[in-house]
């Protein structure tokens, strides 16, 4: 109770300010542009919104949490953990019904994550598709290659860049990086029945199987494939490999579609984007949630911007410019390259088939991904960590409760 006191009272004293604050992680070029919108819609709209950005999402969670610590949190921020961790530890603000209204034109699988206590206190911005295989065609054709539909294919591809002089694969220093490529081998080798019995249940006899003693090998394999340089560089940094034509492949999510736009690039020709080797049709996704946290003197101008993003219009631009899809069923995909279209129609299918697989941050508890993403970087790292071993710290992480 006292703690619960101390919270409210600190929510209070930081309301006394008019405008709404948004401390964010996005600063890569496409993002800055999307920021950039959602500020001029908000301006459209009567709302005045200062926008705090932290390079790298982690860094940007770290200076949100250590904002409540000191009492002076911002109005709303981005984040892609589920609604319930924020609720069971701060206020949440009541975004009110006409916020609840435009969920109907919301996935499912998307609005059932926006809700705290039945009521939304968060709104979505875009999808984001993550098994996403980002490949420079201009190389691939040069060589005589093309873009591997399996893993299997996938090395022989990279072995023949590797002998080209080429570096196959970019990727950046985070934890995050780490995941998305384990995360693409798991699904595409294994399946998602697999995936989501060893990882998101952390059943013991899977993650002890030589099923993942194979995967965590191949997944150390593919860092055969990549360079010294990824210890200092961020997944746009990788992204800008291949637009430099240094490296061929990139895993990551569709984000870097906003790159490869600002960049001038046309799907097909420069560049494309496929699912993951062995995820044909799956759609594994995750999307931008803005957390509006109680602060009652602005309540009507947080409910005044979640309008607005919400709105189809603006969704349909901000989506655009940052890379992904808009999160409405109805947005018009009219104006959106052909790597958002493909996506647009693979997650359109799954969701009707009841077969989207949502990203491990919305699906683990904090410190069970948290201990995914350490082990899988630490084995990443160390030559002398064995499979065996990283599969015993692995099942220690993911027993681990919140």
């Amino acid at each position: 109770m006292k703690h619960a006191a101390l919270i409210t009272l600190l929510l209070a004293a930081s309301a006394q300010a008019a405008d709404l604050e948004l401390l964010h992680g996005w600063t890569s070029g496409s993002e800055a542009a999307m920021v950039t919108e959602l500020k001029a819609a908000a301006q459209r709209g009567g709302v005045d919104l200062k926008t705090t950005a932290v390079a790298g999402a982690s860094n940007a969670s770290t200076l949100l949490k250590a904002r409540f610590l000191s009492g002076h949190p911002p109005t709303l921020a981005q984040t892609d953990k589920p609604l319930r961790i924020w609720a069971e530890a701060v206020p949440l603000a009541d975004l009110g019904p006409v916020v609840n209204a435009q969920f109907a034109a919301l996935p499912h699988a998307v609005a059932t994550e926006l809700r705290s206590a039945g009521k939304p206190a968060a709104v979505p911005l875009n999808v984001h598709r993550l098994n996403t295989l980002w490949s420079n065609q201009r190389l691939l054709r040069a060589h005589g290659l093309a873009v591997p539909q399996s893993w299997d294919e996938f090395h022989r591809t990279a072995e023949a860049l590797r002998r080209a002089g080429l570096l196959p694969l970019a990727i950046g220093s985070s934890a995050g990086q780490k995941l998305s490529l384990f995360v693409a081998v798991v699904l595409g080798r294994a399946g998602r029945d697999f995936f989501e019995r060893a990882l998101v249940q952390a059943d013991p006899a899977l993650l002890a199987s030589e099923r993942m003693t194979a995967l965590l090998q191949e997944f150390r394999r593919l860092k055969t494939y990549t360079d010294a340089g990824q210890v200092s560089r961020d997944w746009a940094g990788a992204t800008a490999l291949l637009l430099q034509g240094r490296a061929v492949f990139q895993f990551t999510g569709d984000w870097a579609n906003g790159e490869f736009q600002k960049a001038g690039w046309q799907p097909g020709v420069d560049y494309d984007c496929t699912a993951a080797p062995g995820h044909a049709g799956l759609h594994y996704f995750e999307f931008d949630r803005l957390v509006f946290f109680a602060q009652p003197a602005r309540l009507g101008a947080q409910q005044r911007l979640a309008g607005l993003l919400l709105a189809p219009e603006t969704s349909t631009r901000l989506a655009r410019l940052k890379g992904g899809i808009p999160v409405r069923r109805d947005a018009d995909l009219s104006g959106f390259n052909a790597c958002a279209q493909r996506s647009a129609a693979d997650f359109r299918a799954g969701e009707a088939r009841g077969e989207l697989v949502l990203a491990l941050s919305a699906s683990m508890g904090e410190s069970a991904y948290g201990g995914l993403k350490d082990v899988l970087s630490a084995y990443w790292a160390s030559e002398r960590m064995t499979a065996q071993q990283a599969q015993t710290r692995l099942a220690q992480a993911l027993r681990q409760t919140d």
